[in-house]
């Protein structure tokens, strides 16, 4: 499913004189099976668009196409549809655990199952969660019937993730993903995203961490005042950054900091492919 807005502009007072806007003339395409990052400080619109992506902020003006679906909210068929692309969007917000309800994991992880799909058997039901569940790397038999309270933060993440997962939607966006986990915990959680990607799904997150946008999208876009200042790869975009406020990778920093000693280093901005040109340099001058 490809994205594509065009002069979207959003205010939460739209009117108010002189209403300050949320979103201002933003034009982005997201093209299908793409790992896209979304940066920018505190305010300068990220969780606003996103959330329009699914219809969850309603437009207010603009062009927005998710897919077959349009979300001008003038369309006929825009609230007929609300349910089948909220089924095909799969939103996943910053500390997820929050939102878990359900008495049993079972039933938290069914429960968007159930609404997007009733027709379903409950044989198709428990196989769908069995499957979500196992997918974020739990125990499926030893966790069902637990409640998600009773679980530990990271399991909690886990199965709020699931919840999402199990209607198997062809957008997953996730709002500061790795917020609040240690290095592993960062790790599992990016190679899930990466693993879900690979039938051409798109996967979608907003982040402050500029390592792990870095590292793992493809493409950039970064957002000031409302606005798209930016886009592209992580080294087009990393290059020089348009915003004060945001700081740039490691990998970037350091490959700054060796240019003004003299030693260019022409690679990704990914740790490993930066390594491996350090490996290379360290040979070439040694003779190796």
């Amino acid at each position: 499913m490809r994205i594509i807005c065009k002069d979207l502009s959003f205010s939460y007072e739209p009117k108010k004189k002189n209403t300050a806007y949320a979103l201002e003339n933003v034009s982005l395409t997201i093209e299908e099976g793409e790992f896209f990052g979304i940066i920018g400080h505190t305010g300068s619109g990220k969780s606003t668009f996103i959330q329009h992506l699914n219809a969850l902020v309603p437009l207010q003006s603009g062009e927005l196409l998710v897919g077959e679906f349009d979300l001008d909210t003038k369309n006929k068929q825009y609230k007929k549809n609300l349910k089948a692309l909220r089924s095909k969007v799969g939103m996943v917000f910053q500390y997820p655990e929050y939102q878990l309800f359900a008495e049993s994991v079972f039933e938290d992880v069914a429960f968007g199952l159930k609404n997007f799909y009733p027709e379903l058997s409950l044989k198709q039901i428990e196989q769908k969660v069995k499957y979500a569940i196992e997918l974020v790397g739990l125990n499926y038999y030893q966790i069902k019937d637990k409640s998600p309270f009773d679980l530990s933060g990271g399991q909690k993440r886990r199965v709020a993730i699931a919840g999402v997962l199990v209607t198997d939607p062809e957008i997953l966006v996730m709002d500061e993903p790795v917020a609040g986990l240690d290095p592993v915990g960062k790790k599992e959680l990016m190679d899930l995203l990466h693993s879900f990607k690979k039938g051409n799904k798109t996967v979608i997150i907003v982040s402050h961490d500029m390592d792990e946008v870095c590292e793992n999208c493809s493409r950039i876009a970064i957002m000031q005042g409302g606005k798209v200042v930016k886009v592209g790869k992580p080294s087009e975009v990393f290059t020089e950054l348009p915003d004060e406020n945001l700081e740039l990778p490691v990998v970037a920093r350091l490959k700054n900091a060796l240019k003004t000693k003299g030693v260019e280093i022409d690679c990704k901005l990914e740790s490993d492919d930066f390594i491996e040109e350090i490996v290379k340099k360290y040979k070439e001058r040694n003779g190796r």
